[in-house]
């Protein structure tokens, strides 16, 4: 039998409950410092400006609601940098385009062709490897329809082109006075430019054309040359002080361009993989 004299409160009681808020304090803070790291990573996320002029079918079918094969590939790109980028899309005029260029502001240029960017020698920029195959296709009035054969047939005529955009071979003609320009802002402008007779021709990507071609009067006012302007690959292009970002572009395209997800979204759009490019 304990002595009635020994029968004091313990001293460790009265720590305890002083001790129990500040337990559970630290116990809130462990947990917040286990949870952090998740959302301090999702924030450190580099973002990554992903600029395109390409406002137009299949690369954007729907700009409001964010849709088309860019917005499909920021998306894709952001997922398999497993935190490490969020790629941002920009969809932009080609004359802004060449003035973030030229002031040497960081950022990635989807579906483009070195030589549209001075660039044959791939020394101004950093280019990925094939990742598109495409052609352009010229289409004149169908009152007066033009059978392309290079450069020299469009002598004297009115092309209607898109506002910034260069023309391998027919740049040559324009700048001698041999072919006159009358710039547009968009694809689908050009096409309903000649359509309604106001250029001789205009030269644009058949694949969007295809699209503009679902319009049976369009179908009806325009004619397209057997001979397209050009056959060309597409590639991503990015600005030289991103070489880690072009480094894991490049390290993901193999494995996104074979996937059967990304195959599926080129049909759907009906565009073509590098598994279609002639070897």
């Amino acid at each position: 039998m304990i002595p009635r004299d020994s029968r004091k409160p313990i001293r460790g009681g009265k720590w305890l409950r002083t001790a129990l808020p500040r337990l559970r304090n630290h116990l809130n803070a462990l947990l917040l410092g286990i949870l952090l790291p998740a959302g301090a990573f999702a924030q450190s996320a580099e973002p990554v400006q992903l600029w395109s002029y390409h406002n137009f079918p299949p690369f954007v079918t729907d700009l409001t609601a964010e849709q088309g094969l860019t917005f499909d590939l920021a998306a894709e790109l952001t997922r398999r940098s497993a935190g490490k980028f969020v790629f941002e899309v920009t969809v932009l005029p080609r004359f802004r385009l060449n003035e973030f260029l030229s002031q040497d502001l960081p950022g990635l240029v989807p579906w483009v062709n070195p030589i549209w960017f001075a660039d044959r020698d791939q020394t101004r920029y950093l280019w990925s490897r094939q990742i598109m195959q495409d052609r352009n296709s010229v289409i004149s009035p169908a009152g007066s329809p033009v059978d392309y054969s290079g450069p020299e047939s469009l002598d004297g005529m009115v092309l209607a082109a898109v506002q910034g955009h260069r023309y391998s071979g027919v740049q040559d003609l324009i700048e001698q006075g041999r072919v006159t320009r009358t710039d547009l802002r968009s694809e689908k402008s050009l096409v309903q430019f000649v359509a309604a007779g106001r250029g001789s021709v205009a030269i644009l990507a058949t694949s969007a054309l295809d699209y503009y071609l679902q319009d049976a009067d369009l179908q009806e006012q325009l004619a397209v040359s057997r001979r397209p302007h050009a056959t060309y690959h597409r590639h991503i292009m990015t600005q030289k002080d991103l070489p880690h970002v072009h480094a894991f572009v490049e390290s993901v395209m193999d494995e996104l361009m074979q996937s059967g997800a990304w195959q599926d979204t080129l049909q759907e759009y009906g565009a073509r993989s590098q598994a279609d490019l002639p070897q």
